[in-house]
Formats: structure tokens, C-alpha cells, sequence
């Protein structure tokens, strides 16, 4: 009876080492990986009904059940960047002005509403510098403590994101 128990024993042992599991695939792990896009010298000009917006195309497309945040260089602390989140407000002299987004799978479109002539105000309208932050789902709800998304730099560090890995779009 222990011969057959060793050598059951010793059949399992040799059967169950011989798994590996190894990931060869040269596709990219776009399902679990958060990235950032940049988009740099956007200008928002009124098209012929007056809606000033810019679309962001989204290479490779997200899944749907990604988040997706959107941060606006609002000046500079130092040479650091200060990075406001999107949606926000700004109550004027010339009136009220807002910038806000909605996306797809395959683009993010950043919208300025204003109730004036937006040209009055270049300093939020020309050369504006936007971040995209593509946060997959599988990632966004596996932390036990809560992610402020208002800031710019927690969520980067939060998902290891640097600099380098930040990819520029050009419109």
C-alpha cells in the first residue's frame, strides 16, 4: 500500500511541476496599464455656431469600463506645473467661463463654454496645455483606500506613471 501511495505520490509531483505558466504575447497590457496623454498648444476657436471645443483621439481605444480624467495646466508653481482638474469654473470680470469633457472609446472631447467672447480672455483660451488620464477599470476600484483624483500628481504616482511614460498627441 505505500509503494502505491509513493508512486501516485511521485506521478502527481512530476505532472504538477511541469506546469508553467508564461505570458508570451507581444501585445501591449492595455487593460490594466493607466495612461497619459498630453496635449500641448490648444487653442479654442468659436466654429461657425460659436462652440469652442477640441477632440482628443484616444490611441489605442479604452475599454468602456475605463475612467477617464482630464487635468488643465493652470500656471506654474516654480517650475513645478500646477494642474487644475476638469470639470472647473472661473467667474470673470468679462462673465462666467467653464471648461468641461466628455469622452468615448475612442476620444475625449474638452469643451470651453464661456457667456462672453471667448477672444477677450487668451490666457484661457491660446496655448492651453491638457492632460488626459486614462485610468482602466480593473485598476480603478482595486484600492481599500480612496484616490483624491483632483490631484494631478497623486494619480500619477498612485499608478507609477512618469514623466517619460507620458504620451504627446498632436491635433
Amino acid at each position: 500500500m505505500k509503494k502505491i501511495l509513493l508512486l501516485f505520490a511521485s506521478v502527481g509531483l512530476l505532472t504538477l511541476s511541469s506546469c508553467t505558466v508564461e505570458d508570451n504575447s507581444n501585445q501591449p497590457d492595455n487593460d490594466t496599464i493607466a495612461e497619459v496623454f498630453a496635449v500641448t498648444g490648444v487653442n479654442f476657436i468659436p466654429d461657425s455656431q460659436g462652440n469652442t471645443s477640441i477632440t482628443v483621439p484616444l490611441n489605442p481605444v479604452i475599454y468602456n469600463s475605463d475612467m477617464v480624467l482630464v487635468y488643465r495646466n493652470a500656471g506654474y508653481n516654480g517650475s513645478n506645473p500646477i494642474w487644475e482638474p476638469i470639470p472647473t469654473s472661473y467667474n470673470l470680470a468679462e462673465g462666467s467661463l467653464q471648461y468641461y469633457f466628455d469622452f468615448s472609446v475612442s476620444e475625449v472631447v474638452i469643451y470651453l463654454y464661456t457667456d462672453f467672447n471667448p477672444s477677450l480672455r487668451p490666457d484661457f483660451t491660446r496655448n492651453q496645455t491638457f492632460r488626459v488620464v486614462v485610468v482602466p477599470g480593473y485598476l480603478s476600484n482595486k484600492s481599500s483606500k480612496a484616490l483624491d483624483t483632483s490631484d494631478y500628481n497623486a494619480v500619477i504616482a498612485k499608478y507609477g506613471i512618469k514623466e517619460s511614460d507620458i504620451k504627446q498627441v498632436k491635433l
